[in-house]
């Protein structure tokens, strides 16, 4: 193993340990746990993130491996905590140890989409984030800027209140489109188990590349890293407390009606990253500490959508600028929210929904032939079907999908 790659494990480690002991205190302090962790799990998952330190201190990099860190970690556990659990409850410590060792990516996959599926979330709660601004009082819980119909019960209307306020001080007067596209590609990351990541493989996952294609947006990369600042101190609250009470939800997983905390709850470690095995220079790597609330209320719902990566692959002649990505997404939630039941929608909507200006024409027609090529290729690939029509007119552009 080389140092670099024993840094990023180290940190990586460390980040999960300082953040599984202050969640582990709290549980235990108040008898609740801070998020969607069981007491007893915060416990196994702190123990495990500290016998690897204590592995990973006493290994040096040049004759460490993950099997030889992961059989240390083992006999810490055994040796510290068999006089207070049963041998069979070892297991349980070890298993952790091992799925917080897997969660950071290896050299090659470090600079790799280094996923297969993507998860794209479809609630309106969600996809409404754009039209909040962003409260700038840090110290007061800001009242539900937005509130969000999901149906009707005897007649009243059922609403989920979402609301944004900054951590410290703004840095954005509100989330983008874009800051969405972000959140699901690292979102995607961490449902697949890799927790830690760099802004150069969230790029891949974002644009749907694998490891052997060039990076060919600087501009965007570095709206990635420019939204991962936004996205780690901008907080969310989503009230589903009346979702919760409705008929046809009851049936659902809903350990808590509430879902708040950072849009993406995560730790930045200067570390760095790699060009196969060699490092290549220093760069930012994250660490996602728990699940993103929007995604954990999107899954309690049941309103996540698994796309292929090859699906969010740009097809050739569509750029990975910003725009383009925005465009993207905002065609695949529409198909999405009506799959099975067919959509029509003008290109003035889609753009409008998407963020992007087209007031200049010759952007106007841009984003129009990245949208025709985006459902071209998807018909291609069998995403949609092929009857799927674009309807032209000379007052009024439509999109039929079927």
């Amino acid at each position: 193993m080389d140092k670099a790659e024993f840094e990023l494990i180290a940190k990586s480690v460390q980040a999960a340990s300082d953040d599984r002991k202050a969640a582990a205190v709290i549980a235990y302090a108040f008898g609740e746990p801070p998020g969607e962790k069981s007491k007893d799990r915060c416990w196994i998952e702190y123990a495990a993130a500290a016998a690897l330190l204590h592995a990973l201190e006493e290994a040096t990099p040049d004759k460490a491996t993950r099997k030889s860190l992961l059989q240390a970690a083992a006999k810490h556990i055994l040796a510290d905590f068999l006089p207070i659990i049963a041998p069979e409850e070892a297991e349980a410590f070890i298993k952790a140890a091992a799925e917080l060792l897997a969660s950071v990516p290896t050299p090659e996959t470090l600079t790799a989409g280094s996923i297969k599926k993507s998860v794209h979330m479809i609630p309106k709660a969600v996809n409404v984030l754009p039209k909040i601004p962003i409260a700038p009082t840090p110290k007061e819980e800001p009242a539900a800027t937005a509130a969000v119909t999901v149906a009707k019960s005897r007649g009243k209307e059922a609403a989920v209140y979402v609301g944004l306020r900054a951590e410290l001080a703004p840095i954005a007067p509100r989330l983008t489109v874009f800051d969405l596209s972000v959140m699901q590609a690292a979102a995607s990351i961490y449902a697949s188990g890799t927790k830690t990541f760099s802004s150069n493989q969230l790029y891949r996952a974002l644009t749907g590349a694998d490891a052997h294609t060039r990076i060919t947006s600087k501009a965007t990369l570095e709206a990635v890293k420019k939204s991962l600042d936004t996205l780690q101190a901008t907080i969310i609250t989503i009230d589903a407390e009346q979702q919760a009470a409705l008929r046809g939800y009851k049936g659902y997983a809903w350990n808590k009606s509430t879902f708040k905390g950072y849009m993406l709850p995560m730790t930045k470690l200067e570390t760095a990253y790699y060009s196969g095995n060699k490092l290549a220079a220093s760069c930012d790597c994250w660490r996602i500490l728990a699940t993103p609330p929007a995604l954990e209320y999107a899954t309690t719902i049941k309103q996540v959508a698994t796309i292929p990566q090859e699906v969010k692959r740009l097809p050739k002649g569509v750029s990975a600028t910003v725009n383009n990505i925005c465009i993207r997404d905002t065609l695949l939630y529409y198909i999405h929210l009506n799959r099975g039941k067919g959509t029509k929608l003008n290109y003035s909507t889609l753009f409008e929904a998407a963020g992007v200006d087209t007031s200049d024409r010759r952007i106007y027609h841009k984003m129009k032939k990245a949208a025709d090529s985006l459902l071209q290729y998807w018909q291609e690939i069998g995403f949609i079907a092929d009857q799927t029509d674009v309807i032209e007119s000379s007052k009024n552009d439509t999109i039929y999908i079927s």
